[in-house]
């Protein structure tokens, strides 16, 4: 009979799972690990969606910006570097938001999003 050490702990993995809608209209479903420590932003940068995020995640460009069709009432609302940054994007709606700013947390659990990408 196999036994474990008493210090080890498994750690639960949750999934979040988000609808895309790309700067071409085409939806996708994202699934990713929630992570506090990752963004929004890099999980789309690396599944392939069209985000430049030329700033890296400083809430500099604009280029990460997108826009919650459902599920913002998750969110808190945006501040300080961001709100600032909305201000100036072209596109900018009340629904707006950087996707460098929301971090992968439950709070992003079945978010609707589509992704405008303007700003830089």
């Amino acid at each position: 009979m196999r036994t474990f050490a008493p210090d080890i702990q498994l750690q639960r993995i949750f999934m979040l799972t988000l609808h895309v809608t790309d700067t071409n209209g085409t939806q996708r479903v994202l699934e990713v690990e929630e992570n506090p420590t990752a963004s929004l932003m890099e999980a789309l940068v690396e599944a392939h969606f069209d985000v430049p995020a030329i700033c890296g995640g400083m809430a500099a460009c604009g280029t990460c910006h997108v826009e919650v069709l459902k599920g913002q009432n998750q969110l808190d609302p945006p501040e300080g570097d961001e709100s600032f940054m909305l201000d100036t994007l072209p596109n900018y709606t009340s629904r707006s938001r950087l996707s460098c700013q929301l971090r992968l947390t439950q709070a992003l659990n079945g978010l609707e999003i589509r992704v405008r990408g303007d700003g830089a």
